[in-house]
């Protein structure tokens, strides 16, 4: 680049704002040590989702506490039956939200009586559960015999 060249460039980027790239030379020829970036990973913390074990330990309890309720669905039907056969299990997922309400679902088990079913989603579907941080499942399983 001549003087010519210079000042008109220099003019130009005095118009336009742009000086630095009209008039310093070509970064190609930096040959100094590059700066290494270190990321820090044990800040890192993977949010796996779901309930907090402490508030999952709670909800159990609670379930527990609560099986009595849950037991007179079975009872209801089981009278009606009268009979030994009429066992097993039903297996449940509660899906709590923040304010603490749950949407129980059915996900299997042996009993396959929908009265039974139908009555202890309902019980579920009732109960107050404790208030999370964010929304999460349980799944909890019914074991249901006579106790005669």
């Amino acid at each position: 680049m001549n003087a010519t060249h210079i000042l008109f460039a220099i003019g130009t980027c005095l118009g336009l704002g742009a000086c630095a790239s009209a008039t310093s030379a070509p970064k190609d020829t930096d040959t100094g040590p590059r700066p290494r970036i270190v990321r820090d990973d044990t800040q890192i913390v993977i949010d796996t989702g779901g309930v907090p074990p402490d508030k999952e330990a709670e909800i159990r309890l609670l379930l527990e506490e609560r099986d009595s309720s849950a037991r007179r669905c079975y009872q209801d039907v089981l009278n009606e039956k009268h009979t030994r056969e009429f066992k097993g299990t039903v297996k449940v997922i509660i899906t709590i939200d923040t304010a603490g309400h749950g949407q129980p679902r059915v996900a299997g088990g042996t009993l396959g009586n929908q009265e039974v079913a139908d009555c202890l989603l309902g019980v579920l579907r009732d109960f107050e559960y404790p208030k999370l941080d964010r929304g999460g499942d349980v799944q909890y399983e019914y074991k249901f015999e006579p106790q005669y």
